[in-house]
């Protein structure tokens, strides 16, 4: 039972001393600063939720756009190679290459090919 009030006595001088330090201030501080994070990061999700949305949106219209033109394209076909043309002239300043860009091909000739079937 002696023992019990020198280690009261240890705790005491032990917390005086961590105020005195402002020890809990900042702890206090860092709990606002986690806060705050984990604030931002909920925030963050949201927008990232919010962005796959419109992307799987903008996909959406994409993917019917190219099945209306496929359809179009079987009553109304094209030349490919006037296609293949155009896809070069329109996208070579983006590439700076005189085929254009290759990822515009790829597509154009995907539709193409969709068309003739």
């Amino acid at each position: 039972m002696a023992n019990e009030g020198g280690d009261a006595k240890t705790s005491d001088a032990i917390i005086r001393e961590l105020e005195s330090s402002g020890f809990f201030h900042q702890i206090g501080d860092l709990e606002k600063n986690l806060k705050a994070i984990a604030a931002d990061l909920q925030s963050l999700g949201a927008t990232a939720t919010q962005r796959l949305e419109e992307t799987e949106s903008l996909a959406a219209h994409v993917l019917a756009v190219e099945a209306i033109l496929s359809v179009m394209l079987k009553s109304h076909p094209v030349d490919a190679d006037a296609v293949r043309q155009e896809v070069s002239k329109n996208t070579k300043a983006l590439t700076g290459g005189d085929k254009g860009n290759s990822s515009v091909q790829l597509v154009a000739d995907s539709i193409l090919a969709t068309a003739g079937d």
